[in-house]
């Protein structure tokens, strides 16, 4: 015994006790531990009834376990027909469903950049089966990585062919940026970088011998397909457009269609706090013939018309999203998770009138007839139901849609709800398959879940939203927060709500139920997120590529990796699990 604890003893035993009676929360009545665990909410008496048996066993109250299930948002008909075992079991499938304790038992893995990365503020998601990632490398060079629940794969090293202006390497290119298309083209816009160079000592500037234009490179690296190595993509497989523009030209904003057409945003520098657009087209002769364009169909727009000029930071342009086949591009405000404006007027091959529309609905959320402006985004999921009566004379078909919608109403704080709007067609005319881009042509939305806890932030990256590929998760990410709502859109959408939220989470005069978050480290400054799946969320930060696994088999792992050396090659496959009979 050391003198620390001989000193601990003595305090000890002049006050009276002994280490055996010290008070401990496990050595307390069970009734008193079901009472402090019946205060606690539902996350952490989840929390707690994984840490030990006593806990557990202070769990095992039919009160206690009614007063948590029913604190979570499902359906709660039939709970009351459940042994009490069950009932325990049906609380945990549900507080897992929901991600309670997720900030504790969710794994994160954290990839450092290759030493050569530019920035991963460049890095851009694409969607898919397996989801992509591109980052910009030195050298003019982009590295693509394929995402899955399990590991990520490099899959593939891009180098543009141009060559420099006062060179004969490609390392006088800068990446501007990167951007895949709905077919998952790879389009990357470099801009020249100009070599210092020693300038004559005179007071006077020759005006005429400075440079006013520049050539912006456009560069598209198709996705390829071969029956022995499935989809790849090639340095021997790009296109090239030159974009001659001003020199004091800022690009901002990159989109690209899946028929060439691309779309620049830049900072205009005639007009402060102003963006121009410009639409490119792509001339398939002419790429067929060489794959190179010196001069593309270049058609200029302007800020969106009903966009008054005193809204000042309001009009900058972004980011930029080409939909509906390529006929609709959906513009985005700096730090919008949703798009501000549209215009369906996007083929630069086309005359037509280049007019912009805001993104912009009327939604009675208070149910008193006062209608609050919205923007609402692309619906994020959607159903079909056959054989709708409805009190008409044929049966038809009916779509639901399920969106994001932010209100916009000056006066009124920017809350953001899951809206739902409906679309009938008559069942000879329907397809019977749902089409998410239709769903945002409705202007008849109504407000479903508020989603409680939600921030517009005001930092430069303002506010990063992914959504999952089955709709049943949204995470939101500002400079200091990770949050993350969880719902079943199956049951949300059909109407009944007061059976699936909690009646502390449910409005039965709005008919609105409200979502609460859960919060997740953060890891850094988030950039950009996506979801692989409902469990796996990754992200792009300024620390690397981080990875958050909230399945039922998590438990708070934490592990430093390295995309240098623990990202897979294009070439290595994985081992089958073999069953090893002893």
């Amino acid at each position: 015994m050391d003198h620390n604890e001989e000193a601990e003893e003595g305090d000890s035993l002049r006050m009276g006790k002994s280490k055996e009676n010290s008070p401990s929360l496990l050595t307390l009545p069970i009734e008193i531990l079901q009472t402090i665990t019946w205060h606690l909410d539902a996350s952490a008496f989840f929390t707690s009834i994984l840490t030990c048996k006593r806990f557990m066993d202070a769990a095992l109250s039919r009160r206690n376990i009614f007063h948590h299930i029913l604190s979570l948002p499902g359906i709660r008909l039939g709970l009351n027909d459940l042994e009490t075992s069950e009932l325990l079991l049906a609380f945990r499938q549900r507080a897992a469903k929901n991600l309670c304790g997720a900030s504790v038992f969710a794994d994160v893995t954290r990839y450092d950049p290759v030493p050569s990365t530019i920035s991963f503020s460049k890095a851009v998601f694409s969607p898919g089966s397996p989801a992509q990632l591109a980052t910009a490398q030195d050298f003019a060079t982009v590295h693509v990585y394929e995402l899955t629940s399990k590991n990520v794969r490099l899959k593939a090293e891009l180098q543009s062919h141009c060559c420099s202006w006062e060179a004969d390497a490609s390392t006088d290119l800068d990446i501007i940026k990167i951007v895949f298309s709905s077919s998952r083209d790879l389009a990357v816009l470099y801009k020249p970088r100009r070599p210092a160079k020693k300038q004559k000592l005179s007071p006077f500037v020759d005006e005429l011998a400075k440079p006013d234009t520049q050539v912006l490179k456009l560069v598209t690296f198709h996705r390829l397909y071969a029956s022995t190595k499935g989809y790849f993509y090639s340095s021997h497989q790009q296109e090239t457009r030159d974009i001659i523009c001003d020199i004091q030209i800022e690009p901002v904003g990159l989109a690209i269609a899946s028929n060439g057409n691309a779309c620049i945003a830049y900072k205009t520098p005639v007009v402060k706090d102003s963006t121009e657009m410009l639409l490119i087209g792509r001339n398939a002769k002419v790429m067929d013939a060489c794959s190179y364009d010196s001069s593309p169909r270049i058609v200029v727009l302007r800020d969106p018309p009903s966009v008054g000029s005193h809204q000042g930071p309001g009009r900058l342009i972004f980011n930029m999203q080409f939909l509906r086949k390529d006929k609709t591009l959906n513009f985005y405000k700096p730090g919008y998770p949703i798009h501000s404006y549209f215009t369906n007027s996007c083929d630069p091959e086309k005359s037509e009138n280049r007019s912009s529309q805001e993104n912009r609905v009327m939604i009675d959320v208070e149910k008193d007839e006062y209608w609050l402006r919205f923007a609402v985004g692309m619906p994020f999921i959607g159903f079909h139901s056959r054989n709708v009566a409805d009190h008409r004379p044929a049966p038809f078909c009916r779509y639901y849609y399920l969106a994001i919608g932010i209100s916009e109403s000056l006066g009124v704080r920017s809350n953001v709800f899951i809206v739902q709007t409906e679309r009938d067609f008559p069942q000879s005319q329907c397809k019977h398959t749902v089409e998410l881009e239709k769903g945002r042509r409705s202007t008849n939305w109504k407000a479903l879940a508020l989603l409680a806890g939600w921030r517009q932030s005001t930092s430069s990256l303002g506010t990063v939203m992914a959504i999952s590929p089955g709709g049943g998760r949204i995470a939101a990410a500002t400079w200091s927060q990770l949050l993350v709502w969880t719902f079943d859109p199956g049951l949300l959408h059909q109407g009944s709500l007061q059976h699936y939220f909690p009646e502390h989470d449910y409005n039965s005069k709005k008919g609105i139920g409200r979502l609460r978050p859960t919060k997740l480290s953060t890891e850094g400054v988030i950039h950009n997120m996506l979801w692989v799946d409902e469990t796996n969320l990754y992200a792009t930060t300024d620390q690397g590529l981080v990875k958050w696994d909230m399945g039922y088999l998590s438990d708070g792992e934490r592990e430093n990796l390295s995309l240098a050396y623990d990202a897979w090659p294009e070439t290595a496959v994985e081992m089958p699990v073999v069953n090893v009979i002893p």
